[in-house]
């Protein structure tokens, strides 16, 4: 029969893996108050054959805590990535879904230049997510491999909008460009943020701050849509096949309401120390009780 070796009376529990009286480690399962690991950090939460499983706390020798699910040792579920700062106060990292140990699924994640919510793979943002620049620019869009990567809408900081294609980061492909100050279209092709060949027209001239002294003169080609494709198809082999586009309102309100959303989540919060309230003492059975922790 396993017993505990140590027995921590600040916590409640035992700090050290449970040994037989042979000295061969025992499994541990249950409820461990307070773990400590040699190389530094600790664990408190539920086991499952000396794996954490279900809900936890685990922080890092190097100060990284992590909060939530797990499975079978890895991070797996629900959880907060955080990390604890020299002063004592926390620092938010990632608030989401986790999956073999690595961000996967709908997560908020709180990066140097902004915020970014929305789809994880394997670590990196992929699939549909927004992301707001401490700047004031604003991305909506498909991502792959952790860059700007499909269809999105990029809004500036000074108030134009760029809607198409992007690869690899950059604008490439076709896309159009909203001057939003002085009323003028540009609809184009674009390679690596560069504009190849555009044509530019006066779309909302009278309703802007800044218009242009004089007015853009019409096409006056014959066939200027026919033109303007064979332009095009130097970059992109289908130009006459439509392409997906965002509904500009619906765009305009997400953002707004998920901007909004972030503000109530500031990236640095006051310390606060884990404690766990557990009313049975520890043991090396499986222990069906609930968990509080106090943050």
């Amino acid at each position: 029969m396993a017993q505990c070796n140590s027995w921590d009376r600040v916590y409640g529990g035992c700090v050290q893996t449970c040994v037989r009286k042979d000295n061969i480690k025992a499994e541990s399962t249950g409820v461990r108050a307070a773990f400590f690991f040699p190389a530094g950090g600790a664990y408190k939460g539920y086991w499952l054959r000396n794996q954490h499983h279900r809900y936890g706390v685990k922080e890092s020798d190097k100060h990284f805590i992590y909060d939530g699910q797990w499975r079978h040792g890895k991070r797996d579920g629900h959880g907060t990535m955080r990390y604890r700062l020299p002063k004592g106060t926390m620092e938010r990292l990632y608030i989401g879904e986790w999956h073999d140990d690595m961000k996967w699924g709908e997560g908020k994640q709180f990066f140097r230049n902004g915020v970014y919510y929305g789809w994880w793979e394997r670590n990196r943002r992929h699939g549909v997510g927004v992301m707001w620049y401490n700047n004031g620019a604003i991305y909506m869009g498909e991502w792959e491999a952790d860059v700007k990567h499909g269809v999105g809408v990029l809004f500036y900081e000074n108030g134009n909008r760029y809607e198409g294609h992007f690869a690899r980061g950059f604008k490439n492909g076709e896309g159009t460009f909203y001057h939003m100050h002085t009323g003028q279209l540009q609809k184009g092709m674009w390679e690596n943020d560069v504009c190849k060949a555009s044509m530019v027209i006066d779309d909302f001239r009278n309703h802007v701050d800044r218009p242009t002294p004089y007015p853009i003169p019409e096409l006056g080609l014959q066939s200027p849509d026919k033109f303007v494709c064979q332009l095009f198809q130097q970059y992109i082999g289908n130009a006459f096949n439509p392409t997906k586009s965002f509904n500009e309102l619906k765009c305009l309100n997400f953002a707004h309401k998920m901007k909004s959303s972030t503000r109530l989540e500031p990236k640095t919060i006051p310390n606060s120390k884990f404690r766990f309230d557990i009313k049975l003492p520890c043991t090396c059975k499986k222990v069906e009780q609930m968990v509080h922790l106090n943050l």
